[in-house]
């Protein structure tokens, strides 16, 4: 039986990602201990840093931890990505191919400073995306609608230039026809961790919501369209082409939409529309590179559309390109 690159079982598919995994763990940039006293806030005001600031000071104090952490939590992402994709059978053809392309995907962030941020945001979109979708169901589904919205409010404290894709809470109820409950309990899930911040601070002799004036702060603070401007060429060229295949893809999914169930079909339009979202981010002012963690979630869920659909003899070509053009980035970009 001759092997498929694109259809790939999911044993092949693992070891994929855990070479592609490694290969990028070893290629990551230097951390930088980020710093809250930038901003214009009183000391006494704000007794506690931000989340961004504890994680990204971990990754720099600790950073062979660091690299463990995040290569369990690329595998984290990328199988949980992977048993979505085969249990909601979104493409109709058994495959593990999103396993090894969200892993892809990942690499074109790795020679950030802020690599490890955006390995933390990007599994919490995960973990976003992957109960929204679990929440699909007939009956109520409270407790996915709350982790989900819970989540967004962490990525969003932790990396708050991904403030629009809260957008995806509303989108997520209309999309998967979630009930007004639903909605009610979500927002909860939503309110709960800036809450529980500005308790914290406000216990530590701060003011109550110097937290959220933070990251009101770091949302709006930089120049805009920082990425295209201030971005290397190869993370440029990248950039582009993660944005054209998965433009493809998204194309391909709705020439063939008409052949897949209801919950499939509304799973990759919520992706495409949070692709979208996605490709916004790179406009947010002093935005970095490691946005490209947070496109890697619906580019995984959408890219195997583009290898499935197209002609096999033509996938079986690209697949390998593409994999040679990411080793080529992690050697050569800068």
């Amino acid at each position: 039986m001759r092997f498929d690159l694109v259809r790939q079982p999911l044993v092949p598919a693992f070891l994929s990602l855990v070479i592609f995994m490694v290969l990028a763990m070893t290629h990551t940039a230097s951390s930088i201990i980020l710093s809250d006293t930038y901003y214009n806030l009183a000391p006494e005001s704000l007794p506690i840093a931000s989340l961004q600031t504890y994680v990204s000071n971990f990754a720099t104090t600790f950073n062979g931890w660091a690299h463990i952490i995040g290569g369990f939590l690329v595998l984290f992402s990328a199988l949980t990505i992977g048993r979505m994709t085969a249990r909601f059978k979104l493409y109709g053809i058994n495959t593990f191919i999103a396993m090894p392309l969200y892993a892809l995907a990942l690499a074109g962030m790795m020679q950030s400073p802020y690599w490890f941020v955006g390995l933390v945001a990007s599994t919490l979109l995960t973990l976003v995306v992957k109960n929204y979708c679990y929440g699909f169901r007939n009956g109520f589904s409270f407790d996915n609608m709350f982790r989900a919205a819970m989540y967004l409010a962490l990525l969003t404290m932790l990396y708050p230039k991904a403030a629009p894709l809260l957008l995806t809470l509303p989108m997520a109820v209309i999309l998967f026809r979630r009930a007004t409950r639903e909605s009610l309990v979500a927002l909860c899930g939503l309110l709960l961790p800036p809450l529980t911040l500005c308790y914290i601070n406000w216990g530590a002799g701060g003011s109550f919501h110097a937290p959220m004036v933070l990251l009101y702060q770091q949302f709006i603070d930089g120049s805009w369209l920082s990425v295209l401007t201030q971005a290397s060429l190869p993370t440029m060229i990248f950039i582009g082409t993660l944005i054209a295949l998965n433009l493809a893809a998204y194309l391909l999914f709705r020439v063939n939409s008409y052949i897949l169930s209801t919950r499939s079909r509304n799973t990759l339009l919520f992706a495409s529309y949070l692709m979208l979202l996605c490709i916004s981010l790179m406009l947010m002012p002093d935005a970095e590179s490691t946005i490209i963690g947070l496109f890697a979630v619906p580019s995984a869920l959408l890219l195997p559309v583009f290898f499935l659909r197209v002609r096999r003899s033509l996938a079986q070509i690209l697949y390998p390109i593409v994999i040679a053009g990411v080793l080529v980035f992690l050697l050569f970009g800068c």
